[in-house]
């Protein structure tokens, strides 16, 4: 029989290897069931997906003018009406060219808050939802960032009001405006990517608003439906809408997002 000296020296001698093969079974375990989501690790008490690498990177930097300043346009709450928020975003980026980063933000209960990340550290970060440049909105996952925020398209003519509840058959995607072999997929107006809400513009002589209603899977698992109303202020927006052409000064790149959160 061992005595309790060589008792102790044995297990000290096993506690290493212990130790890692607790360790790799944890992280099989987290891998088995990809539904599965890892404890919030930013302070928000909220379950988030494990981050992922990014494909694509330095195309999207080069392509899509991906810059390291932060952006200081605004993100203002325009007002709710049961339930809905009415959200101002400032896509401008300092002008055309743009100077600065894309606006980013994340989608709470108390509205869209703006995350001051900028473009290339954004595709690291996992802190943001959505950025807006201009006529480019972008989610994070896919090759445009390391989460796992998703987009379906409800069906054409689909009216914000009817969407209040998450339909099994529509299809979530991720980001993926670049190709297998990183070759930039452009949106079917050819200007810019073709990104997941790329769908919300059609171009005439000005940007004119489809009403297309997409809905966005959080990387917590909420639901959000959104719309964007309008890229130009109100009045030239709705000139636009009709005839296909905006007077100026139009308040470009300014736009209107309504949306909610689904049970």
């Amino acid at each position: 029989m061992s005595s309790p000296l060589e008792m102790k020296q044995t297990r000290a001698r096993w506690m290493p290897a212990l130790a890692v093969l607790a360790m790799s079974l944890a992280l099989v375990n987290c891998g088995d069931d990809p539904d599965e989501t890892p404890p919030d690790t930013d302070g928000r008490g909220e379950p988030r997906c494990a981050p992922a690498p990014v494909r694509c990177s330095e195309e999207s930097i080069d392509g899509l003018d991906l810059l390291t300043t932060v952006s200081t346009g605004a993100i203002q709450e325009e007002g709710t009406t049961a339930g809905e928020f009415h959200t101002y975003v400032d896509a401008r980026a300092g002008g055309s060219p743009q100077t600065q980063s894309y606006t980013y933000a994340r989608f709470t209960a108390q509205g869209l808050v703006q995350v001051p990340v900028d473009d290339q550290a954004a595709l690291a970060s996992m802190e943001w939802d959505i950025a807006f440049r201009r006529y480019i909105l972008r989610v994070n996952s896919g090759v445009s960032g390391p989460s796992c925020t998703l987009v379906a398209r409800t069906p054409e003519g689909t009216a914000f009001e009817s969407v209040t509840a998450v339909n099994s058959a529509w299809e979530f995607t991720p980001e993926g405006y670049f190709d297998e072999a990183c070759g930039l997929v452009t949106h079917e107006q050819g200007l810019g990517p073709a990104t997941a809400l790329g769908g919300f513009w059609v171009y005439e002589a000005c940007l004119v608003m489809t009403g297309e209603v997409f809905v966005v899977r959080l990387a917590d698992g909420r639901h959000v439906k959104l719309e964007v109303t309008h890229y130009y202020d109100a009045e030239p927006q709705a000139v636009c809408n009709e005839t296909g052409s905006a007077p100026a000064p139009n308040g470009a790149a300014q736009l209107r997002v309504r949306w909610a959160f689904l049970p």
